[in-house]
């Protein structure tokens, strides 16, 4: 039986990734998600008060996790919906036609939780879900990991550091130290020692 690790993924990191719901109306929604690959197969994910991911998730106790990397599809999912024609039907769940792969997961704990950041506060549904299917539509699988793009966009911002006005330098010291914070919350341990040496770098 496929699990998590079999499409690529590693325990303790989180992906970007498409969450396919169905609304109260049965038609089908899509959102990008970051999901934390907890074990072989298990998740956890974030959802927002006020999302239809949110109360479809509340209400179905049970989602889709699409592993792609269409940036249209994030894109289209983020701005409105993606086309009914994009979605398939797998047994009772939804997914998107042409995923690397995707699984099917049934929540097994939720948590609301309130957050507070610069934005104001906010109500989260902190979920645990268990993986019941993985499949895999092609043989390589690569789930998007944003702090390996983190890395390269800090080493472009490194490489022109030194020649470009006192403004220019002080935006891109700004970047590079955002761009650590993420890479040091969604990257790997091998992310995070790639993102100190560039950090260390900058000291000398």
């Amino acid at each position: 039986m496929l699990d998590l690790y079999s499409v690529g993924m590693e325990r303790g990191l989180l992906y970007e990734v498409i969450v396919t719901t169905r609304n109260p109306d049965g038609t089908p929604n899509a959102a990008p998600i970051g999901v934390i690959c907890k074990e072989d197969r298990e998740v956890v994910v974030y959802l927002h008060e006020g999302s239809k991911t949110f109360d479809n998730v509340r209400r179905e106790k049970s989602f889709c996790v699409n592993i792609l990397r269409d940036p249209m599809v994030f894109v289209e999912s983020t701005l409105g919906n993606l086309d009914r024609t994009k979605f398939q039907t797998h047994d009772q769940d939804l997914s998107i036609k042409w995923a690397e792969a995707f699984f099917t997961v049934e929540v097994t704990r939720e948590k609301l939780v309130q957050r507070q950041d610069h934005l104001g506060t906010s109500t989260l549904n902190v979920v645990n879900a268990k993986v019941l299917e993985v499949v895999k539509n092609q043989e390589d699988v690569h789930p998007l990991n944003r702090a390996i793009y983190g890395i390269i966009e800090a080493l472009v911002y490194l490489s022109r550091i030194d020649i470009v006005s006192e403004d220019e330098k002080k935006a891109y010291l700004e970047k590079i130290s955002e761009t650590s914070r993420v890479v040091n919350k969604v990257g790997s341990e091998d992310h995070k020692k790639a993102m100190k040496k560039i950090i260390e770098s900058l000291e000398k």
